[in-house]
């Protein structure tokens, strides 16, 4: 998968970070990694029939992300600070998201709405397995059966759900892990118990 740069420090070193400025900081995260996996997809020759196709893969992504993101948080944040973490989180994907897909082609995929479609994601993802800090089987496969839910299943497409399982999910968690791990570590807030 292709490098993307990810911040993982602060600029002033010297002032406290706030939870919603590390929020939005992952979200940046968040977004940068949904869309290199996106990219990656097209790199590995699965088919694009269109941007709204590609924009339902980023936002699969961002869902994923942002409920890894809440279950990294759980043991560190109390939970007002959880709460306001995940409000911007959550606020900040949605921008990230509402702007570029209202760029590409003119709102979001699939007619939904970008809250609507994370709680029911976020809700799917709650009954899955994240042991040690890492996604289980069950919720990688939820992720690759949403991405294949875009992606189709025609004769380019249908091993999709294999590359999101196997290689993709876990690739971009790892990234995800490090970086937030990293901001959280550089802006103060306890390593998990």
């Amino acid at each position: 998968m292709e490098k993307a740069r990810i911040r993982t420090g602060w600029k002033n070193t010297g002032r406290t970070i706030t939870v919603e400025e590390l929020a939005n900081t992952v979200s940046s995260v968040c977004w940068r990694m949904s869309l290199n996996a996106a990219r990656n997809l097209h790199q590995q020759d699965f088919v694009y029939s269109d941007d709204h196709q590609r924009l339902g893969v980023i936002r699969e992504y961002l869902a994923f992300l942002v409920h890894c993101a809440d279950r990294l948080m759980f043991e560190v944040l109390d939970q007002d600070q959880r709460q306001r973490f995940m409000e911007a989180l959550v606020e900040d994907c949605r921008r990230h998201f509402r702007a570029n897909a209202q760029e590409l082609v003119g709102g979001e995929p699939g007619g939904g709405d970008f809250i609507q479609h994370l709680n029911a994601r976020m809700s799917a993802y709650a009954g899955t397995r994240f042991d040690g800090r890492q996604p289980g089987y069950d919720m990688l496969r939820l992720l690759g059966s949403a991405v294949q839910d875009w992606m189709g299943s025609d004769q380019t497409n249908r091993w999709v759900i294999d590359q999101v399982m196997e290689i993709d999910g876990p690739e971009v968690f790892g990234v995800f892990l490090r970086s937030v791990d990293k901001l959280r570590r550089n802006a103060g807030f306890p390593d998990p118990s």
